[in-house]
């Protein structure tokens, strides 16, 4: 669980004074209408902050410094239960930017991406990039890929004075009968074990949750999370910039079913978070797909608060942390302000961090490529092909007749099949592969820290994957650790999305 930060007999003293009105609050929030997640009521009150924490509700206070909620309704920060910042391609300190004046001021963060490329050194700048940082942003064990190294973050974890790091550790199902499994479980087994199962089901879930794991941000239907809701799991539910499943499990999400419920986004690009939002818009959708908002705004903060053990986050009420999102709109989530840890979030806000360089600027080491390292050599015009389902994380192992030329498989324009290829990036990552996929238009790669190429022929890929190595390079202050569709040996392990 994440670690919290010990106060002083003298910030005591002074919440204790500014509480009992004894002292003016170092904020006040007044005359704004609070909606209590936990008892579903509106009410006109004041919020008085001392510092970071929240010291008084439902009565009169004067503060040092007084903000006028007039009209405006205040709900808790909200909370990203599972995202990967690389995947946003920006730094940690460009994400907070883009999401905390919309309301986010939490982040459960996997930086498997980063890890798997720069290891130590890459978890390492993701801290001292969140402790300048005012959006908490809570770093979990990601999936090493050995106990070794497993066993190294663990015991960064159980060193470090950062406030930052969880006891998190993401197992997949594809994992079940990886050697060391079994070690890395008991290993966390005092910690939360975050999960990744999707389409998981009957005895197989029930052996799943017989381990320990307690989440699951990979569910993509209604009945596939009602039965892992019926077994005692956590859903949190996704909806990205590519995967998205609210649509989907808006249904499940009732005032009953919230408090084990909560929002992910896994991951959502710049472009969106800019232009929709990010966990206000996934509130606002759910709210506009008949999600009662008592049940919408529960999901984006208390209950996600209560998933990972933040138990001073996710409510308007003493003792919690001063994350608070004032709305013009309900219903429609439009945020006005925001104030987390007890700052309101301004430009100033974001100028007064000394944010560290980004390592791994020349971790990219893609190889030159030719024409000839896209053909795929075939014994048969019958081979599997890689199923596109829009907007879902899963695909569909499918088998199709293609033409052959020369021994090798060609792409199909009239079966919307094309060719995909992924070119190792850096000096960790697999070698490359290439298959077939049918329907691209839609797909997306997850790990970003290898390049991908989709085309009709190989001499289109030739060129279209020297653009993606220049842009690479140029991006790779962002993105220096991410790579797309991992295939496995040409068509094997087609159903191929990876963990995270």
């Amino acid at each position: 669980m994440f670690k919290e930060k010990p106060i002083t007999a003298s910030v005591l003293s002074q919440r204790i004074d500014q509480a009992a009105g004894r002292s003016k609050a170092d904020l006040v929030v007044k005359n704004v209408h609070l909606f209590n997640l936990a008892t579903g009521e509106t009410s006109l009150t004041d919020i008085a902050v001392c510092g970071d924490t929240i010291v008084g509700t439902y009565s009169a206070y004067s503060g040092t410094r007084e903000i006028d909620g007039r009209g405006l309704t205040a709900v808790p920060g909200f909370i990203d239960t599972h995202l990967h910042i690389e995947s946003s391609l920006v730094t940690p300190g460009e994400f907070e930017r883009g999401v905390l004046p919309r309301g986010t001021t939490t982040a459960i963060c996997d930086p498997h991406e980063i890890c798997n490329v720069l290891g130590k050194t890459g978890l390492e700048y993701f801290l001292a990039s969140a402790e300048e940082m005012f959006l908490c942003t809570c770093y979990t064990h990601g999936n090493r890929r050995s106990h070794t190294e497993c066993s190294g973050f663990t015991r960064l974890y159980q060193t470090s004075q950062s406030y930052r790091i969880g006891g998190v550790h993401e197992f997949s199902r594809r994992h079940s009968q990886r050697p060391g499994l079994h070690e890395k479980l008991v290993l966390f087994s005092a910690e939360h074990i975050d999960g990744h199962s999707p389409l998981l089901n009957g005895l197989s879930l029930n052996a799943y949750l017989s381990a320990g794991i307690s989440t699951d941000h990979e569910s993509t239907e209604y009945e596939e999370a009602r039965e892992k809701l019926a077994k005692g799991m956590h859903i949190l539910i996704r909806e990205g910039s590519i995967t998205k499943d609210l649509r989907a499990l808006a249904p499940l999400l009732s005032d009953t079913h919230s408090p084990f419920m909560s929002f992910c986004t896994d991951d959502r690009n710049p472009v969106e978070i800019n232009r929709e939002g990010h966990i206000d818009f996934m509130t606002r959708k759910a709210v506009s797909l008949g999600v009662n908002p008592l049940s919408a705004y529960r999901a984006a903060s208390w209950s996600a608060a209560k998933a990972f053990g933040l138990r001073r986050k996710g409510l308007l009420a003493p003792g919690y942390t001063a994350d608070i999102v004032l709305l013009e709109d309900i219903t429609e989530c439009r945020v006005k302000q925001v104030i987390c840890q007890g700052k309101p979030v301004a430009e100033a806000l974001f100028a007064s961090r000394k944010l560290p360089p980004p390592p791994g600027l020349t971790s990219v080491m893609m190889k030159e490529v030719v024409p000839s390292d896209f053909d795929i050599p075939v014994s048969s015009s019958d081979v599997p092909v890689i199923g596109i389902i829009p907007h879902k994380v899963i695909t569909r192992n499918e088998r199709c007749t293609i033409p052959v030329i020369n021994g090798c498989g060609q792409p199909d324009p009239t079966q919307d099949i094309m060719k995909i290829c992924v070119l190792k990036g850096t000096a960790k990552t697999e070698a490359s592969d290439a298959a077939f996929a049918g329907d691209l238009a839609s797909g997306k790669g997850h790990w970003l820290h290898q390049s991908d190429t989709i085309a009709t022929t190989s001499a289109q890929s030739e060129p279209i994957t020297k653009t993606w190595h220049s842009r690479l390079t140029a991006c790779v202050k962002y993105r220096a650790d991410m790579w797309l569709y991992r295939t496995g040996r040409y068509w094997a392990n087609l159903l191929c999305r990876s963990p995270g």
